[in-house]
This record gives structure tokens, sequence and C-alpha cells, in this order.
């Protein structure tokens, strides 16, 4: 794999192949949300690196070193990433991977590389990691991949050049899912657009086995909001919710966009700025024509101001039957002929 085979990011690759034209520095942090592709671009930049003949475009991916590196045997190569059972990187992982190994020479080539997932790395860790910034040897880099600069101790940012990823337009998502073989062109258009510009996201949402029957269930749902009475909806509707507990964040994101497409729909209705695009019919169903386009907007703003305290309420282990059923009876409230 060469950056040209990774879709999208053309500034971020601009960038790491000029840096291997000329020398590269000694430390990079990739930068951007989960699901944006940092990890993968890093270690494409990280097997360049590590290559004997690499180019603007990355790695040659014939030499010895990539066909090691492809097998995951390279003994230059060091990726600290969280292990399942932790919480975070424990301090005396980034001694013995990073601070003891860097007194061993390379091994194989020129280099050594230091992959390191600095989300999961507490002050401890950063710190114990900092010396080696400060006084790397000649012969080793480092890529650090974070979610925002902010999450890094000041002293850190100011020994790293950043490399910035930014979120891949409908298209882009398109055309990962389909290098992936996921989806048809009307499910990857939705993917693209639910997930937020995350081709990570997207591609596993459109691979999971349980994504596609979940968010049809929550479009029944969401058809009967304002066909059930109080008591059907706190019982059947708590019941959706209740038995699909572990992903109630799933189901107020597909809500979410349902409600904020009937509220383009409801002023523009324009089709290409929605999410939900294969589901016109059921946003057309819900604005009947007695209900004003301002009146059906103040309606689907609270709905939407609703579904934003109950994803709050997650975050803060709020009380989930009573956050549910709050929700619902205000969703019951505006959709009764919204």
């Amino acid at each position: 794999m060469a950056f040209s085979s990774i879709i999208g990011q053309e500034e971020a690759k601009k960038r790491l192949g000029s840096a291997l034209k000329g020398l590269p520095g000694h430390a990079y942090v990739f930068v951007g949300p989960d699901g944006i592709g940092k990890t993968l671009l890093a270690r494409e930049f990280a097997k360049a690196l590590l290559c004997n003949d690499p180019g603007v475009d990355g790695a040659c991916g014939s030499c010895t070193s990539c066909r090691n590196f492809t097998n995951q045997v390279h003994p230059d190569f060091r990726n600290l990433q969280l292990e399942s059972k932790d919480k975070v990187i424990k301090v005396e992982r980034v001694r013995q991977s990073v601070s003891a190994d860097l007194n061993l020479r390379p091994q194989f080539g020129s280099r050594k590389v230091y992959l390191i997932a600095a989300d999961n790395l507490n002050e401890q860790g950063q710190n114990a990691l900092l010396k080696s910034l400060e006084e790397p040897p000649d012969y080793a880099c480092f890529l650090l991949t974070v979610t925002s600069p902010e999450r890094l101790l000041p002293t850190i940012l100011s020994r790293v050049a950043l490399i910035s990823l930014r979120r891949y337009c409908p298209a882009q998502i398109g055309a990962i899912l389909a290098a992936q073989g996921l989806g048809s062109d009307g499910q990857q258009s939705f993917y693209a657009r639910f997930s937020g510009g995350l081709g990570g996201v997207a591609i596993d949402l459109a691979g999971s086995d349980w994504f596609g029957s979940l968010r049809q269930d929550t479009l029944k749902f969401y058809q009967n909001l304002s066909h059930q009475s109080r008591t059907a909806l706190l019982t059947a509707g708590y019941q959706f919710f209740d038995s699909n507990r572990n992903y109630t964040p799933v189901i107020l994101d597909i809500l979410g966009s349902l409600v904020r497409d009937q509220m383009v729909f409801s002023g523009l209705r324009l089709k290409e700025n929605l999410t939900n695009q294969d589901q016109i019919a059921i946003l057309r169903k819900s604005l009947p024509e007695s209900i004003s386009p301002e009146e059906a907007r103040g309606r689907l703003s609270r709905a939407y101001a609703a579904l934003l305290a109950a994803r709050r309420g997650l975050n803060y282990n709020a009380s989930y039957e009573g956050m549910i059923c709050n929700l619902l009876l205000v969703l019951r409230k505006e959709f009764v002929n919204a």
C-alpha cells in the first residue's frame, strides 16, 4: 500500500511525501477524530520511513523491509497501543517499549519507528515519553496519534510536527465503502452522511450485522410516534429502547438524523442535503399541510433538543428509565399533528 492507495487526505499525504524526499523530522502527531484513519496513515508513513527505497508516494512495497513490515515482523518498528484489559497505556510499558528500547540501535536499517496511541497516555505516561522526545537518538522517529492536540502536554506539542486529517466528503466515503465491498449506492450515500465524514465509522456500521436491522426498527418507531397513546408509548416505546439498551446512543443518533432531515425538508425540500435520502416518504408523510413550516420547525427543534438532552443524560449516567420515559413524552407531544 502506498499513499496513493489511501483515499483522501491529500494535503497530509503531500506533506509526508515531501518529508520523505528530504530529511524527515523525529516526531509527528497525526490529529483527527476516531475513525478518520490516523493509524492507517501513520502506519503507512512508518513503513515508508523504514523502506529501503521510499518515494513521495511512500514505501516501495517490495523491498525486504516492506515485506517484513507487511508481515508484522519488522524488528525496528514498535507499536504501542492500548491493551484490552487496560484503561490507559501503563507507564511501565512506555518505559520498557520506548525509553529502554531507544538504547538499542536499529537491527535492520537506519531507523527505528515508534507508533504510539497518545490518546491512551495519561499525564504520567506522557511525561515518561517526554525525555525520549527531548533527546532522541538520530535514528529514532516517533509517530503519535491523537484526537485533539489539547490531549497532549504543551511540552510534547512543542517537540512534534502536527499532521491534521480532514473529514471525508460523501463521495470519498462512498469510494472507501466500495473498496471494502460494503453497501449499495443508496446505502453508501446514507453511511457517508450518517458517519459524519469518518471513514472508519462508516466501515464499521456498513459491515456490522446489527446496524441495518436496528435502523429499520428505529424508523418504524419514528413513524408510529404520532399515532400511539401515552400508555402504548410508555410501554412498547420504552421496551424498544430497553431491549436495545446497549445501542441507545445509536438509536438517538438515528432519530436525531431523521429530525434534522425533517427540519431541512420542511423548509427547502432539497433531497441532496438529507442524511436519510432513502426515506423521503417518511419525511414527507410526517409533515401534513395543516401545519405551517414555521410551526413544524419549532416542534422539530424542541424534539431535537430533547434528543440532545437524552444523549447528555447517557454521558452523565442519569436514570435510564426516567430519561427515556421523559424523552418519549416530549417526542409524542411534539409529533402529534406535527
